[in-house]
């Protein structure tokens, strides 16, 4: 059985010029885990609709193309060099990963993790998505430990690309462990700057 949808995503308002034109991305989605930070750039070179029987491979987590145009290929181009190429393809590289993260559905995506840790239920109440998710725990008698918490964050940070920022709460007793008794959580990315005093 796949283990694999294939999402598409079209590309028409990425800046290309008259040498290659950037159609669509191709994202590995794996079933209850959401996307991976890796993919397939579908182009068609020279105003030609025509496309190119190999994409290019992009880590989206990086936000760089992995791999660029064969010597055959650039040479249809004409009159482009190998370095114009490489510059066109740095400033695709940061369109596409713009338009990805636009269209990704995080909150869908950390659900499904969540599917894996059946005590913890995403708090559509009090997230802000894609910049703040929260997160608590359904049964308070459940035992847990903060290394879920963390394991949450890298499986996200493959799926998104993106970096998050752990935060942990709850009521404890002095005699508490509360790596073991916290009932909340929170992953702000990295890049937002909003704070509150409240904490998580």
């Amino acid at each position: 059985m796949n283990m694999y949808e294939i999402r598409s995503i079209e590309l028409k308002k990425v800046p290309g010029n008259n040498f290659i034109e950037f159609l669509r991305i191709e994202i590995p989605e794996r079933k209850g885990y959401g996307p991976i930070p890796f993919a397939r750039v579908r182009y068609a070179l020279n105003g030609d609709q025509k496309e190119q029987e190999n994409g290019l491979p992009m880590d989206l987590g990086k936000g760089i193309f992995t791999a660029t145009l064969e010597d055959e290929e650039l040479e249809e181009l004409g009159d482009i060099s190998r370095e114009e190429l490489e510059k066109i393809l740095r400033k695709a590289a940061i369109q596409i990963v713009k338009i990805v993260r636009e269209k990704v559905d995080t909150p869908s995506i950390l659900k499904s993790i969540l599917k894996d840790y059946p005590y913890l239920k995403y708090d559509e109440c009090y997230s802000e998505p894609p910049d703040v998710l929260k997160c608590r725990v359904a049964d308070p008698k459940t035992p847990r430990q903060a290394e879920d918490i963390f394991e949450i964050e890298r499986r996200l940070r493959s799926a998104t690309g993106e970096k998050y920022i752990v935060t942990y709460g709850g009521s404890a007793k002095d005699d508490d462990n509360f790596d073991k008794v916290w009932t909340r959580f929170s992953l702000r990315r990295s890049d937002f700057s909003k704070t509150k005093s409240n904490g998580v």
